[in-house]
């Protein structure tokens, strides 16, 4: 009805025609579109013939398109993301991108050798001449060090016999891990292991990056397969000479080869027996406590470099490992579906399913009881899983009573969300000023009552002026059309995350257009991700706007001087300034999920600090004495409190005027001393961010010439403070 409302207003966009609504939308093709307004009981049965049906179960944009091109209602565009979000075969299908893995968990290094081992079976392999068919192989997780022992079936018995014989050679381990196969989940071989008070850690199915052993079997496979070209069934026999091969070369993650970390000196390898016959060696005559003194040194000093080596290892390929990862989380009780494993065919599911979280093992792990199997539950690790969004169905309310029927009319009203700004309290903002000190109880009323009379212009969301409008002139008629930079799973999450909040705003809006830039993510050690849109392309060929930017240090100096002073803070200033038409086409930019199109003036535009500033200067025009912007940072100064005030009032009521709004929590009032623009001033002193020059001292010792030139950059900001600071770098510049 309220549609129907709308349509006999004047300019609206919706008319009825022969009692049927529709709603008139611009098209880029054919200038207008002509949509059929479908009313709430339809729409579940249009969106199910626009994907199930003929839409042949098409993506989320495709099926958008088939919608909008003759059908609308409100929220459309959120309701066909959830319907076809929610699409069972969709889900299962999957795309491509669509498995997710979880950031690297780094396991603990074990300092000493043989306590922890990993062992598993590899095969069958060709029968050898003895009748074995299956490796059974073991690794310490210390020292790296493989062995391998050939058997003839994978049976509890057999598989007990070959652990027997491995405790031989290395002693009894405090704790192995293996994955969930039968022979090592059996009841022999669990009871033999705790017989012994050996610790079982079992690695999740179908997930062997948890199972270093994996690599081992992958190479010493490869060894053996060119060894054995000829004749395949020889594997058992070279078996030794692939063992000593891989025991005698250093190993990636430790920097020294097995055997130097077991016996503390690697073994002599034929290439070794051939330098000795050719160098002559001498002999070696020192005593038995010598070169036992001798070995524990060398022992000690091989972990010691082998453990920094490995730690050095595991965070180098975590964070390489991490670049593509997403953090992500279940909970119990949530719906997943599993990667499916095994696939019959090219047209076979990618994930099977739906599976509940019976329950949660650790960060990565998880206990999945499969709700379309009867088999009992299985450990998942994260990076198989996914959510599974399951329709909601909707419910028919039947009332039986007559006096449920008996009620008010208010009573049917809807309990909707209050959507009015957050409460601003300004007695915190008074407070974090820290004025007690200085500030008499009449001053603090004046200042309470300029405030609340200005109340509406502190919000943590941004206003929008309608005093300017920013443009875009181009020097050339060459559309610019960028495709989206290839983002990982964690980046299109935050991205989707950051467009959400501008579209919630209303800076940017869902559209087309001929010119579009790429949208990335900044990433910078110690801060949080920070989007941008990069605006290269564009800025190439704008007609450059200029405007004297404000000088840094004639800024601080006249601030430093006062008594008194007030910094305000403009809420994602650049966005309170909306663009014309014309820069809104030229502003457009892509993610990998979608065009949009700015509305207000966005950050990496070459003329938008000139055009901030344009507007900063005329609009505290008259007020230089008392107040100095740096785009959208605002520095009011005084030499007495209740001057103060009076000038305070001035500024937020032209910034009110503007539609302009100030974030609360980067206000200062009435300070004898701030922060501003990386400076603490006041009182005619200014002096450095002392959090600054902790960065500076905890900076690392530059090793690169990218990195030095970091350090001068830091260190050229505070350089007024530094006696003599050109020729102290002269040095590192020349």
């Amino acid at each position: 009805e309220g549609l129907f409302d709308k349509a006999g207003e004047e300019n609206s966009e919706f008319q009825v025609d022969k009692g049927v609504l529709f709603r008139i939308a611009p098209d880029k093709k054919e200038g207008i579109r002509k949509q059929l307004v479908i009313p709430e009981e339809l729409r579940e049965k249009i969106l199910k013939l626009c994907h199930n049906e003929s839409g042949t179960h098409v993506g989320i944009t495709k099926t958008k398109d088939r919608l909008l091109r003759n059908f609308f209602w409100p929220n459309i565009i959120k309701e066909t993301e959830n319907y076809v979000r929610c699409c069972d075969p969709c889900q299962r299908i999957g795309h491509a991108g669509e498995k997710k893995k979880a950031p690297l968990k780094l396991v603990p290094i074990i300092s000493e050798i043989f306590t922890k081992l990993n062992f598993d079976i590899t095969g069958p392999l060709p029968e050898s001449e003895k009748g074995n068919k299956y490796l059974f192989t073991v690794m310490c997780l210390a020292s790296k060090y493989p062995d391998a022992i050939p058997l003839k079936d994978i049976k509890s018995e057999s598989i007990v016999e070959a652990l027997l014989l491995t405790f031989s050679r290395f002693g009894f381990p405090r704790e192995v891990s293996c994955d969930l196969g039968s022979c090592f989940t059996s009841n022999l071989t669990s009871t033999f292991l705790e017989k012994f008070g050996i610790k079982v850690r079992h690695s999740s199915v179908h997930h062997p990056e948890s199972n270093p052993i994996e690599r081992f079997h992958r190479t010493v496979k490869r060894l053996l397969k060119v060894i054995c070209l000829e004749n395949a069934r020889d594997w058992e026999k070279n078996l030794p000479a692939a063992l000593l091969a891989l025991r005698t070369v250093d190993h990636d993650t430790t920097g020294f080869s097995p055997s130097e970390l077991v016996h503390g000196r690697n073994l002599r390898t034929p290439e070794r027996l051939l330098f000795e016959k050719w160098a002559e060696p001498e002999e070696e005559n020192s005593l038995v406590t010598e070169y036992v003194f001798e070995l524990l040194n060398r022992f000690q000093k091989y972990k010691e470099l082998a453990m920094e080596k490995a730690s050095a290892e595991q965070i180098k390929r975590k964070t390489w490992y991490d670049k593509k990862a997403i953090s992500r989380e279940f909970k119990i009780g949530d719906q997943v579906l599993i990667l499916a494993t095994h696939k019959p065919n090219k047209f076979a599911v990618n994930w099977v399913g739906p599976g509940v979280i019976d329950q949660k093992l650790s960060d990565t792990n998880y206990i999945v009881k499969r709700l379309d199997k009867k088999e009992k539950s299985q450990i998942y690790h994260i990076n198989m899983l996914k959510p599974y969004y399951k329709r909601a169905e909707r419910v028919n309310l039947l009332l039986t009573d007559k006096r449920d029927l008996e009620v008010e009319e208010n009573d049917l009203e809807i309990d909707y969300p209050e959507t009015h700004h957050t409460e601003i309290n300004l007695e915190e903002i008074i407070q974090a000023s820290e004025l007690e000190g200085h500030a008499t109880e009449e001053d603090l009323k004046k200042l309470r009552k300029v405030l609340n009379q200005h109340r509406e212009v502190f919000s943590n969301e941004p206003g929008k002026t309608d005093l300017i409008e920013h443009d875009i002139e181009l020097i050339s008629d060459k559309p610019i059309r960028c495709k989206p930079y290839r983002t990982s799973p964690r980046q299109n999450e935050i991205l989707r995350a950051e467009i959400k909040k501008m579209l919630d705003l209303g800076v940017i809006e869902i559209g087309e257009s001929d010119y579009v830039s790429p949208m990335i993510l900044v990433e910078t050690i110690g801060r949080e991700p920070r989007p941008c849109i990069d605006y290269r392309k564009l800025n190439a060929i704008t007609k450059t706007q200029y405007f004297p930017l404000p000088n840094i240090e004639e800024r601080v100096e006249r601030v430093a001087a006062a008594n008194y002073i007030s910094v305000l803070d403009l809420t994602k200033g650049y966005w309170q300034l909306p663009l014309t038409k014309r820069a809104q086409r030229y502003a457009g930019f892509a993610a990998n999920f979608g065009c949009y199109i700015p509305k207000t003036m966005p950050f990496g535009l070459v003329s938008a600090p000139f055009t901030f500033s344009k507007f900063m200067a005329e609009l505290l025009k008259g007020c230089e004495d008392f107040c100095v912007p740096y785009l959208d940072d605002v520095a009011i100064f005084s030499n007495s409190l209740d001057e103060h005030v009076k000038h305070l009032d001035v500024i937020l009521r032209k910034i009110g005027n503007a539609k302009l709004k100030i974030k609360p929590s980067k206000c200062s009032l009435g300070r004898k001393t701030v922060k501003y623009l990386g400076h603490v001033v006041g009182n005619g002193i200014r002096s450095p961010v002392e959090a600054k020059i902790q960065a500076i001292v905890n900076f690392p010792a530059p090793k690169t010439k990218t990195e030095i030139r970091r350090l001068i950059g830091m260190i050229g900001y505070y350089s007024r403070y530094i006696k003599d600071y050109a020729k102290i770098v002269e040095p590192l510049t020349n």
